[in-house]
């Protein structure tokens, strides 16, 4: 090609699956530069293309619009990242994950860091406490965070760096665990965790030159890309993440298109400077205000309307009494921000739904939507529906934390929980994401999940939940795109769409051969460009 024209290059493939209800079906991408040109029958779009386009021929593979994760923590992932694992699968007993922190050093903010332990899914059955992290960590401050990430164990050193003693009161919106005898047992719930992590993620990224914060997003978007995932939305932003993504992005490390959900608290100075949601540009842009209604089902500090099986007794948090919930979202409405509100429980998804109709008087023209939706109740789906709100859900928590919710909830909640099927049935629009690192941020796995419905241990929770592969599908592209505000040119293969898509080894939607629909991904292109390639291309490339 001449200088300075913009690369041409024609993928074909055995199926291309498009997304597109114009021409849902085809064989070939023909991409110009970041954008496609063009979709159809392979052997048409090469002779359209001409001599000078590149051939790649992804053989007997199916390429799909690259997978949107509409709700993860692109960020927090960065800063768990060097942490130590306590996952299940690697701390499988409280011993365990002890081993995995006391050798783990410090990272730049002076802090040993783990995560991903489930008290649930501990062969103990219970927490770690504050002693027993002082005994693997004696000479540090010291954060284990729980897998909801709605709660965490600190040491004694953290609890002095905090500035908290057994006299310290409850923080407004969380809660400071204590033993019988009133003293804090390190355990920090909701908001006392997330200002914590707040805290710490901040004075990492301030003890990063800015090479060194463009390589902590990197790491972390280049994992998003090995899983298939082109765009992401990181749920829960502030000006320091903010910071590091920019950086990424001036130096050409941002592998995955990130739009920035800030918190409530950033809203202010967004607002002075006149940024509010899409403001940006493709890599990196401005997307929701994230609001918190409750906490976690799997923490048990959702609200929710009737108590927890286990613990006993327990109905879990509000984090606002609804008319200030209200009084938030008219706010950040009004100052032209859609808004994404944290609800799993029914008391919380109720407050939200209320809160959300005033704003709402003739649709919801600014795509507002409930984060999670765990107990979405046929009563709550159909005030949903009537204003149009949209859910973002995921269903890999099923698989990943399906036990506990099936523990907690007993089987006549559980029967309504993640309600795919019927959120669908109700005409509410349901898009698909990962809340990673709650849980692994692979779409595949979501994929699976939605269709399948099957716990860890075996179980199958709201069998008549299940949604068509091709609906899962949906969840991950097109309905993702469309409450990420992006759908005019992401989450399709159309002409004119920039060239976002992954190859994945088996067709999603045929039959299944191996544990997860699609196989594994082979490749992810992102603006026309491959950011991952498992085989180093394994792929016929033609001159």
């Amino acid at each position: 090609m001449s200088g300075g024209a913009a690369r041409e290059t024609v993928y074909r493939a055995a199926r291309v699956i498009t997304g597109s209800s114009n021409a849902p079906h085809a064989s070939g991408l023909w991409v110009r530069g970041d954008r496609l040109v063009d979709v159809g029958d392979a052997d048409r779009l090469r002779a359209e293309a001409g001599p000078e386009a590149e051939l790649v021929d992804v053989g007997a593979r199916t390429i799909v619009p690259g997978f949107i994760d509409a709700h993860c923590h692109l960020s927090m992932l960065a800063y768990l990242l060097d942490g130590a694992d306590c996952s299940p699968q690697a701390a499988p007993d409280v011993a365990a994950v002890l081993h995995r922190l006391a050798g783990t050093p410090p990272a730049a903010d002076g802090w040993v860091t783990g995560s991903g332990y489930a008290d649930y899914q501990l062969l103990d059955r219970r927490h770690p406490t504050r002693a027993e992290l002082d005994q693997a960590v004696p000479d540090a401050p010291c954060v284990l965070y729980h897998r909801s990430m709605h709660t965490c164990v600190v040491n004694t050193a953290a609890l002095a760096a905090l500035d908290l003693d057994d006299g310290s009161p409850d923080p407004p919106r969380g809660m400071l665990g204590r033993d019988a005898a009133g003293r804090l047992d390190g355990q920090l719930l909701e908001s006392a965790m997330f200002d914590l992590m707040s805290a710490n993620m901040r004075r990492l990224i301030d003890a990063l030159d800015p090479p060194g914060r463009a390589r902590l997003i990197r790491v972390a978007g280049d994992h998003l890309a090995s899983l298939g995932v082109t765009s992401c939305t990181d749920a829960a932003v502030d000006s320091g993440a903010f910071l590091a993504f920019r950086e990424a992005e001036r130096r050409d490390a941002l592998a995955v298109r990130v739009t920035a959900m800030f918190t409530h608290a950033e809203a202010t100075w967004l607002i002075r400077a006149g940024m509010t949601t899409g403001f940006g540009s493709d890599r990196l842009r401005i997307g929701a205000i994230k609001l918190f209604a409750d906490g976690g089902l799997s923490s048990r500090t959702a609200a929710v309307e009737e108590p927890f099986v286990v613990p006993p007794g327990q109905r879990g948090m509000l984090w606002y009494e609804p008319d200030v919930l209200a009084g938030i979202i008219r706010e950040c409405a009004e100052a032209g921000f859609q808004v994404g509100v944290h609800a799993q429980g029914e008391l919380a998804i109720r407050a939200t739904l209320d809160a959300f109709a005033p704003v709402t008087p003739s649709g919801n023209r600014a795509r507002h939507r409930i984060e999670h939706g765990g107990l979405f109740r046929s009563d709550l789906r159909r005030q949903a529906a009537s204003i149009g709100i949209n859910v973002v859900s995921q269903p890999g928590f099923l698989s990943g934390i399906g036990d506990g919710y099936n523990e907690a909830l007993g089987p006549e909640r559980v029967a309504y929980m993640y309600p795919y099927a019927s959120l669908l049935a109700d005409g509410i629009l349901l898009a698909g994401s990962s809340d990673a690192p709650v849980i692994g941020a692979s779409p595949l796995v979501g994929l699976r999940d939605a269709v399948d419905r099957t716990t860890d241990g075996g179980v199958v929770l709201a069998p008549l939940e299940s949604i068509s592969p091709a609906d899962a599908l949906t969840m991950y592209t097109r309905h993702a795109a469309y409450v990420t505000g992006v759908d005019d040119r992401l989450g399709t293969l159309e002409p004119g769409y920039l060239a976002d898509f992954v190859v994945l080894e088996e067709d999603p939607l045929g039959p299944r051969t191996t544990d997860l629909p699609g196989g594994s991904v082979a490749m992810t292109v992102v603006a026309g460009r491959p950011v991952f390639d498992r085989h180093e291309s394994g792929v016929q490339v033609a001159g």
